[in-house]
């Protein structure tokens, strides 16, 4: 009897020992810049047009999954109105990885952007980012790789 409860408490101890290792190993350092940070300067960059700051923002987004020419990022993006107003109205980070083991943030935007009819239209989004490991960044997901499609299209 008490040889198998002495094997029962090995036992114990070891899985504990093996949850507590893996359960350690598995913390990821966050970079020290937040996400809602990161994706204010991300839009302000854009804001202010021309090569250099639209340089900057290319530098600013993901290329794990697809990799953009930067020609064609800056024709996507010259079309953002410098006069939008963003405000961060909430900003997650997924305490675990994804399906494709991603750690990824998700900042909720309200964008106002002047109207042509006078007074200014707001609407509201989302920006996902990456956590980049090896640069110890967050990287915007501008191709919308972490985007859960059938989760978006419930939302309407």
């Amino acid at each position: 009897m008490k040889r198998f409860l002495l094997k029962i408490l090995i036992g114990n101890a070891v899985i504990g020992l093996l949850v507590a290792f893996i359960g350690c190993g598995s913390k990821v350092d966050l970079p020290k810049e937040p996400p809602d940070d990161v994706v204010k300067k991300f839009y302000s960059l854009l804001s202010q047009k021309g090569k250099g700051s639209s340089s900057a923002a290319y530098n600013m987004i993901s290329t794990k999954y697809k990799n953009i020419n930067e020609d064609a990022f800056r024709r996507w993006t010259e079309q953002y109105d410098p006069d939008t107003k963003i405000r961060i109205i909430e900003s997650s980070i997924s305490n675990k990885k994804d399906k494709r083991g991603d750690i990824v943030a998700r900042v909720k935007i309200e964008f106002s952007t002047p109207s042509i009819f006078g007074g200014s239209f707001t609407s509201t989004s989302h920006t996902n980012l990456i956590l980049d490991e090896k640069e110890k960044t967050w990287k915007i997901d501008f191709t919308a790789e972490t985007i859960d499609e059938e989760a978006f299209k419930k939302q309407g």
